[in-house]
Formats: C-alpha cells, sequence, structure tokens
C-alpha cells in the first residue's frame, strides 16, 4: 500500500541529508519521539540531538514535536522540548487532527513539511495521507 510507503528511509535522524531536503523547498521538520529523537521513553536525548535540533534551527526550519505519548510534569524531556518547539503529545497519529494543530503552530503548510518518525502505521501514513514528506527511522 502506497500510503504506507516512506519517501525515504534512514538509520537515525543522524544519517539524513537535511541540506537535500532544504533545496527540495522543506521548511518544517516533524520530529516523532519515542524511537526516534531518543529511545523508548527517554530520560533525557543524547547530546548529538540537542546539536542537531539546534543546527536545523539555524538552518530555518520549523521543528515540531509530535508524539502519541501522554504528558507529564515529571517527564523532563517534553518539558525541556515543548520549551523550544511546538510539541503535541497524545496526537492521535495516525488521524489528521494532530499533524494539522502543529501544523498551525509551525506556521508551515504540509508540502513543505517533513515528517521523520519510526512507525509505518502512524508517523508514515499520518504524514502521507496528509502530502508530508516522510522519512522512517529504521534504527
Amino acid at each position: 500500500m502506497k500510503l504506507l510507503r516512506p519517501c525515504e528511509e534512514a538509520g537515525s535522524i543522524l544519517d539524513i541529508d537535511y541540506k537535500k531536503l532544504y533545496r527540495l523547498g522543506k521548511r518544517g521538520i516533524l520530529f516523532d519521539l519515542d524511537n526516534t529523537l531518543g529511545g523508548r521513553r527517554p530520560a533525557q536525548l543524547a547530546p548529538e540531538v540537542t546539536t542537531l535540533l539546534d543546527k536545523l534551527t539555524k538552518m530555518e526550519f520549523r521543528i515540531g514535536i509530535l508524539t502519541n505519548r501522554r504528558i507529564g510534569t515529571k517527564d523532563r524531556v517534553i518539558v525541556e522540548l515543548a520549551a523550544k518547539y511546538p510539541l503535541r503529545c497524545r496526537a492521535g497519529k495516525p488521524r489528521k487532527k494532530g499533524f494539522l494543530d502543529i501544523l498551525a503552530q509551525m506556521d508551515v503548510p504540509p508540502e513543505h513539511v517533513v515528517m521523520v518518525g519510526d512507525r509505518l502505521f502512524t508517523d508514515i501514513l499520518g504524514a502521507n495521507r496528509l502530502g508530508i514528506y516522510s522519512i522512517r527511522i529504521k534504527g
């Protein structure tokens, strides 16, 4: 099924050619949290992940975090990310509403956005249904 086929695959977020995405006209990047920015429910993000997010912001990408995880005030990673980037918890992926809500916060249309995530039936399917360029992390 075409809706379950990502536009690209990568071993990790560090393997993606972000300069190429920028040349393709992409200006927003949505990241899934678990098993994409970090492991399963990471207690903190690796320094190279934080550095990458800062670098992408300096490249003028708008960054958003879209996760189906429930928010908790004790969840340090979510609190830290939400302080810097639009973040949508309990997004209900692959439903369109969570994607559309965060795109409105980022002020970027779907055709100029990339979704980076690990799950075909949530991240990739949801992105593809809206015409968002999808990259699956196979790590």
